[in-house]
């Protein structure tokens, strides 16, 4: 696990074409994308793309590990996370069996600056099925900032009329808290202190091995559900390929262990566009999940434990690196290699779904 402290500011572009005089502005996302991470830990060795892995990925913040707000929970006005309950759809033309339902009509939804997040221990709270947990505002760690630039004729030593821009970047730091970006590498092994190149402009970070991540594992149950910390592109849009579109149950199959499950119901937010560039030009344009995305699930066939051997703490995004979806299939999974989709499993108390 490394954590990578920026220099200054650092810029991440959106999929939004960025040219001086058309497209004149260009947004930055925060925390990255999973993908950025291998170019970053690529760079300046003889590793090839094969060689390097990419696990969990995301944020600490004061040194602590961070993850999205889960997308089945509401923020009340107490300022706190509120886990939102299952109520069958009935005869709604709803697709799953259940849909999330706020408890209290006071729940309302509110604009957090850069999201909410949860550490680690309220995080363990909500995998173990808590009902309400603190969490902590993005927006108070991080600062956006607009820099305005212009085209220039060097022969003439002038600007050139109507190609301006602005680009915004985004500083990791404010006066009483720190950010760090957080990647679980394999393949590399750098010495402390090392200085990479990351994101657009080649902004540089600090990189030192950070912190176990510690969380909890869960209970075996009937039902679980999936929270992803990591978008995750799926096959069937917001479908894992493995999973039947018509009837919505699939199986899971990685070695010797298989479960088959049924999805009962989603939590999920709009779906982000993941592209980007690469030295061989831009790479081809996707759609994912958002992190914080949550799909509940019943076990049909299979032992309980194989939920938390398969599922959890694994990246299971059907697209692969350098073979999209079109590999060998085999009705078993491969786990993703770039980040994305990366899962955790929390528990699901059976007497929520009568």
């Amino acid at each position: 696990m490394y954590k990578l402290e920026a220099v200054d500011t650092v810029i991440f572009r959106e999929a939004n074409s960025f040219d001086a005089g058309v497209h004149f502005h260009s947004s930055s996302k925060f925390p990255p994308y999973p993908a950025t991470y291998a170019g970053v830990f690529k760079e300046g060795t003889s590793l090839k793309d094969r060689d390097i892995k990419i696990g969990f990925n995301g944020v600490m913040l004061d040194d602590e590990y961070a993850f999205p707000q889960p997308l089945d929970t509401v923020i009340t006005q107490q300022n706190t996370l509120q886990k939102m309950k299952l109520v069958k759809a009935g005869e709604s033309s709803h697709e799953l069996p259940y849909t999330l339902s706020s408890i209290s009509n006071e729940n309302k939804k509110t604009h957090i600056s850069e999201g909410a997040y949860l550490k680690a221990n309220d995080f363990n709270r909500y995998l173990l099925d808590d009902e309400t947990y603190p969490f902590t505002v993005l927006g108070d760690y991080i600062t956006r900032e607009l820099h305005t630039g212009i085209k220039m004729d060097y022969e003439k030593h002038t600007t050139v009329e109507g190609m301006w821009y602005t680009e915004e970047s985004i500083r990791l730091k404010s006066k009483t808290h720190t950010c760090a970006l957080v990647a679980q590498v394999e393949g590399v092994n750098l010495q402390e202190n090392s200085l990479k190149k990351i994101g657009a402009n080649t902004r540089l970070v600090k990189i030192n091995k950070a912190k176990e991540l510690n969380i909890v594992k869960p209970k075996a149950s009937r039902y679980f559900k999936l929270y992803f910390a990591t978008p995750a592109i799926f096959k069937h849009g917001w479908l894992p390929r493995w999973i039947n579109p018509d009837t919505k149950e699939g199986t899971f199959r990685h070695k010797r262990r298989k479960v088959r499950v049924k999805l009962i119901a989603a939590a999920i937010g709009k779906a982000v566009p993941i592209g980007g560039y690469s030295k061989n030009g831009p790479r081809e344009m996707h759609l994912a999940i958002p992190a914080g995305s949550v799909y509940y699930f019943e076990l049909l066939e299979g032992e309980v434990q194989n939920i938390e051997k398969i599922f959890h703490q694994k990246c299971i995004s059907d697209f692969r690196h350098k073979l999209g979806f079109d590999y060998e299939w085999w009705d078993r999974l491969i786990y993703c290699d770039r980040g994305f989709g990366y899962t955790f499993v929390g528990e699901v108390k059976e007497e929520e779904l009568r």
